[in-house]
């Protein structure tokens, strides 16, 4: 080999080279893997919110007060808690491709079905069976990017999975106003039945899309290389013997552990913010004075503010391999955000601007959140543990809009309860600065 051929070698296999090409292999994994992903999230996340809008006409035309709302909001919560592990774990036996496939076309159809629902009972069956049949379709996510994210990568492509979350507003706002205004009456169909049928059988069919364009994991993916299946394979191998007794976790000691019940509370902490501003921000809207059509549009604004802090606050903590910070100050902006909301609860676009800070805060904590269970449990472990997390955290969507709904009884209106929500959020900030140890964080990302 002469002097050019062997400077030509040295340098492809140069720390520098080597680093590219493992940026390049996971962008390729990440546009292969993330669009489609995060579309199923935007419809999850219409579909479950979808009612929010959809009340500020029920309970005129259905004679629905706000505690039948609030109840059948929170009851959603109750089949989700109780199915989210068992379908997680079933995710780990039969892999994501049938999970999806099996999740978002039963809660299509059951979403689509609310369109017939007249009586309370009716209500609460349906929103029960979306809770049931939506269980386990975030955490299964988030396990499945263990399987093909190392821990220093995947707050960035959890950040890019909760920006759908995020980004979800943009549309359901628009969708819903649009829809409610225009297509009342159309075919004997009030606005809110349409809103539920139009917004509830596309996730069939992207149900089906996902089982046909997914891999289950690198190892089955036909569009990788045999060379960058194995690199895959490698650097999650490392990835995980980096963080030493991971490999030692099993199913029982992931349920054994305080971490994991930990960032569970923490997510509940955050996901009460989440959801009580999903399901009660078109009504605090409304009591601004706005009309249906303002509302949607009106609601793109904190969205669009809190992907934008989703992206950046979890780019920079990848780079940086700080979680600790990143959260805690994260979770002060959003409850910054919420308190200053109540001085302007009757200036529309005041009060917007500071809804959109604690979407900024919020939606950037979760997702620095997300990216800490990866570094202490094992695959095998993994399921099981994000699953519980998420359960934990998910039962806030039971608790947050029947609190919020029973404080505006009792108070007359939403200061009560958005003070509430900001204390939440400090607390989670305090949580993660003095009582998650060091040994969740993994080497170098405290």
């Amino acid at each position: 080999m002469n002097t050019a051929t062997l400077a030509g070698a040295q340098a492809s296999t140069s720390p520098g080279a080597t680093a590219r090409e493992d940026a390049a292999l996971f962008r390729k994994i990440t546009w292969r893997l993330m669009p489609l992903l995060c579309a199923c999230y935007v419809l999850n996340y219409l579909d479950r919110t979808n009612v929010g809008y959809a009340q500020l006409q029920m309970k005129e035309q259905l004679g629905f007060s706000d505690a039948v709302f609030g109840l059948g909001a929170g009851i959603f919560f109750i089949g989700y808690a109780v199915f989210e592990i068992p379908s997680n774990l079933m995710l780990a036996k039969i892999g994501v491709r049938a999970t999806l496939l099996r999740i978002m076309g039963l809660w299509g159809l059951a979403s689509a079905a609310m369109m017939f629902a007249t009586t309370p009972a009716q209500f609460y069956v349906l929103r029960f069976l979306i809770g049931v049949f939506e269980a386990g379709f975030a955490p299964g996510v988030l396990f499945y990017l263990t399987l093909w994210f190392p821990s220093h990568r995947r707050a960035q492509a959890t950040a890019l999975f909760f920006m759908a979350f995020g980004a979800a507003p943009i549309v359901a706002g628009p969708i819903a106003g649009l829809t409610m205004t225009y297509l009342d009456g159309v075919l004997s169909l009030r606005g809110w039945q349409w809103l539920f049928l139009l917004e509830g059988l596309p996730s069939v069919l992207l149900g089906i899309a996902a089982f046909g364009l997914l891999s289950n994991s690198p190892a089955q993916a036909a569009w990788l290389s045999a060379a960058e299946k194995q690199r895959v394979a490698r650097l999650l191998a490392e990835d995980q013997a980096a963080h030493g007794a991971a490999e030692r976790h099993t199913f029982g000691a992931a349920m054994r552990d305080g971490r994991v019940w930990l960032i569970g509370f923490m997510s509940f902490l955050i996901i009460l913010g989440i959801y009580a501003l999903s399901f009660w921000q078109p009504t605090i809207l409304k009591s601004m004075g706005l009309s249906v059509l303002q509302i949607g549009f009106y609601s793109v604004i904190p969205a669009v503010a809190g992907i934008a802090a989703n992206i950046v606050v979890g780019r920079h903590s990848d780079r940086s391999k700080e979680r600790r910070w990143h959260f805690a100050l994260s979770a002060v902006v959003g409850a910054s955000g919420l308190a200053l909301t109540t001085l302007f609860m009757h200036d529309a676009i005041a009060a917007v601007l500071c809804l959109s800070l604690a979407a900024m805060g919020i939606s950037a904590a979760f997702t620095v959140l997300w990216a800490v269970p990866g570094n202490f449990m094992s695959k095998s472990a993994a399921a099981a543990g994000i699953a519980l997390i998420s359960t934990i955290g998910g039962s806030a969507g039971l608790v947050a809009p029947m609190m919020v709904g029973w404080l505006k009884t009792l108070t007359g209106g939403f200061t009560a309860s958005l003070y509430v929500l900001s204390g939440a959020l400090v607390l989670s900030a305090l949580l993660m600065l003095v009582a998650l140890p060091a040994s969740a964080l993994g080497r170098g990302r405290h």
